[in-house]
């Protein structure tokens, strides 16, 4: 048996600025005269999030207390902005509902036929994502739930992509497959770390990298691989 682990933004789908967008939209949304720009909001986005500084370990604040924690960053983000502290809250309690709209994510042109195809040889599909918790609930939204035998998010195991711990939840879901793969945009993330957790990985989307096992510009490239 084999096992592939995908990650999920950037490689099955891609999205423009997602996180910056909502916190604008969320913001624009309560307050449409606003004068604070998206680029403002961007570099906010640059830091803060949880797979930003993977050293760490975040087990204290997995699924709704991820929230909670990406909500204070938020919230105080607003407030560095100088927005008021009344807009401040409000826009933060429709970030999430911003970053769960369907239309925010594209799918890549090959990615439903991939992974049936490799489904249908057997091949276990299995997502491992740097991630809000609700992830799945955007998967079913796409329909490439039913693809996946399994899901394994960091924002759930309280760990990120690098972290040695969140391959080996990973590993542990099949702990007598015969190969592991991880399909991925990140070299960091996904080729480093699946490195290191003995994983054969391949990068897509990206060109070469000579860390990776494998480098396509496509997903259907790896059907070839089974």
């Amino acid at each position: 048996m084999e096992v592939i682990f995908w990650d999920f933004d950037g490689t099955l789908v891609y999205s423009n600025s997602l996180w910056s967008n909502s916190v604008y939209n969320a913001l624009k949304s309560v307050c449409s005269n606003t004068t604070v720009t998206f680029n403002e909001i961007r570099t906010c986005m640059a830091t803060g999030f949880t797979w930003h500084t993977p050293e760490k370990d975040y087990t204290a604040f997995t699924n709704e207390k991820w929230w909670q924690y990406m909500n204070d960053y938020f919230y105080n983000c607003y407030i560095s902005l100088d927005v008021s502290q009344n807009i401040a809250e409000q826009a933060t309690a429709k970030i999430r509902d911003f970053i769960k709209r369907k239309e925010n994510y594209l799918l890549y042109s090959d990615t439903c036929n991939t992974l049936e195809k490799l489904k249908d040889m057997g091949v276990k599909n299995v997502i491992l994502s740097n991630n809000y918790p609700d992830l799945c609930d955007i998967l079913k939204a796409l329909d490439i739930y039913d693809f996946f035998d399994d899901y394994v998010i960091s924002a759930v195991e309280g760990y990120d992509k690098p972290r040695k711990e969140i391959f080996e939840i990973a590993k542990n879901l099949y702990p007598n497959a015969d190969e592991y793969y991880m399909v991925g945009d990140s070299v960091n993330a996904d080729i480093i770390g699946g490195n290191h957790a003995g994983f054969t990985t391949i990068l897509v989307h990206k060109g070469f990298n000579e860390n990776a096992d494998y480098c396509f510009e496509d997903l259907k490239s790896i059907i070839d691989l089974f």
